[in-house]
């Protein structure tokens, strides 16, 4: 049939659109890539500062090598994005179908061209000071361990919990580095007049507290952006608050180790063993975890909520916490650490063993028992929910899951004895194939629990892939009739 003969052909096909998830990615991405702009032209737009005062050198240093690289590259990076922008807009405006290969990987770039160059000054933080690095990476390490152990039920995979740990030390605390940088630069000259140079002393307080609220807000938003980029490119495998959590509490922890090891580079080296105690030891599940904990809560529970409205007030509500937790602990933690040694009549080492615990109690103390308590909630919601899918599971008898494993999978200290035993007996490979098994069992009664939530959407998989893995990992031949099929 042809036109000729007066049948219309069917409109051209065009490229497969772009999943929601990448395109919010790139969105957020581009984001980070204003607010650098911004920075930057506030620093043209900046007044010439003449100051008397002496401590104005501390925010008028000349720029870091590894920032003028940052530079480079982002100006680079948004050529490379534009570029890949313009050709995914050409294939979309052509009549030819796109290969889904090539609309991938143009997405892919995209993504990386404009989030990648925020690396360049946490990677010459990590290269400049190796030996620090490995000092904080044992115990960062086994805070990371810990965080994946508190999912007591169905886990986010690894790579992605590493993922979320990569954001935060070379993404996020990069973005952090940079927006600080151009704030040191161009604060003085936005913010202060001539007047306020009268009054050095108070002149220096505005400074300090501006300079809070910048590194709050901008440490925080950089966190917050991890979160939610992996929770879209991602959203199959977060279950709520819990998952919300444990990835904002492993961003935390990268940002922590980028922020603690440039840290120790600038300051005279009798403190580092305070800075370390204070950063890698007692701060380690306070400050910025609790903070991005809080914002990774936000945006979990916001994966059930139905209304536009719920979910913006849930994610501000979590951002909220997390800027305003960190600006009043960077605001009053400096006050109390000039009053600590106060506290101990002079005895450096009680100041330090205990004075160290005191201040984080009261400044990040609230926040953290905050994040514990959503946490143990969604814990128990989790809870709830996989055991209902359990029993429906196993009364439906595919035998993916049995009445008297339900018990077991149901029991966090079970299941820890059981791997234990399983280690001693069988070795790594044995335990590897049990956590597969189990952790494929409760990925299948969370998808079937997610499937009956309000909010249920097409990122949930279907159930008879995922039974599928559970019988082969069971040993037991698939046996999957239309009906079930159908059913799943």
């Amino acid at each position: 049939m042809t036109a000729e003969a007066g049948v219309v052909p069917p409109p051209p096909a065009r490229p497969p659109a772009p999943p929601r998830g990448t395109t919010g990615a790139i969105l957020i991405a581009a984001g980070l890539s204003v607010a650098y702009g911004l920075g930057q032209i506030m620093f043209w737009t900046a007044p010439d500062v003449r100051s008397p005062s002496a401590w104005l050198v501390l925010y008028l240093r000349p720029e870091p090598a590894a920032f003028q690289v940052t530079r480079v590259l982002l100006l680079t990076g948004w050529a490379v994005a534009a570029l890949l922008g313009g050709r995914l807009l050409a294939l979309r405006r052509t009549a030819r179908v796109a290969p889904a290969r090539t609309v991938r990987a143009c997405r892919w770039g995209i993504l990386g061209a404009l989030l990648l160059p925020f690396t360049a000054m946490p990677l010459a933080v990590f290269l400049g000071n190796p030996g620090r690095l490995l000092l904080c990476l044992l115990p960062t390490g086994v805070a990371l361990l810990l965080v994946h152990r508190i999912q007591l039920f169905r886990r986010l995979p690894g790579p992605l919990l590493l993922a979320g740990f990569g954001w935060g030390a070379l993404i996020g605390g990069g973005f952090g580095l940079v927006m600080i940088t151009w704030f040191q630069r161009y604060a003085p000259g936005h913010f202060l007049s001539w007047q306020d140079w009268q009054h050095p002393q108070d002149s220096a307080r505005t400074l300090f507290t501006l300079l809070c609220l910048n590194g709050a807000l901008v440490a925080e938003c950089g966190k917050a952006a991890g979160v939610a980029v992996l929770f879209l490119l991602f959203r199959r495998h977060f279950d709520g608050v819990v998952s919300g959590v444990v990835l904002g509490a492993a961003i935390g922890l990268g940002f922590n180790l980028t922020e603690t090891v440039h840290y120790l580079g600038l300051i005279n080296p009798d403190h580092h063993p305070t800075q370390f105690w204070d950063r890698q030891v007692v701060g380690l599940p306070a400050a910025h975890v609790a903070f991005t904990a809080l914002a990774g809560a936000g945006i979990g529970a916001a994966r059930w909520l139905t209304g536009r409205r719920d979910r913006l007030l849930a994610v501000g509500g979590g951002l909220t916490a997390a800027v305003g937790g960190h600006f009043e602990t960077d605001s009053v933690l400096i006050q109390l650490d000039a009053r600590r040694a106060d506290w101990f009549a002079g005895d450096e080492t009680l100041s330090l063993l205990m004075g160290v615990p005191l201040m984080t109690a009261i400044t990040s103390g609230v926040f953290v028992l905050l994040y514990v308590l959503v946490l143990r909630r969604g814990l128990r919601a989790q809870a709830a929910g996989t055991e209902a899918a359990l029993r429906a599971e196993a009364a439906d008898g595919h035998g993916a899951v049995t009445e008297p494993e339900i018990g077991l999978l149901l029991d966090p200290r079970r299941r820890l004895l059981l791997e234990l035993r399983v280690w001693r007996r069988d070795g790594t490979a044995g335990l590897r194939h049990l956590l597969r098994f189990q952790q494929a069992q409760l990925d299948l009664a969370t998808q079937r629990w997610h499937r009956t939530r309000p909010g249920a959407d097409a990122h949930i998989p279907p159930e008879r892939h995922i039974r599928q893995r559970v019988m082969e990992l069971k040993g037991k031949p698939v046996t999957m009739t239309k009906g079930t099929e159908e059913a799943s």
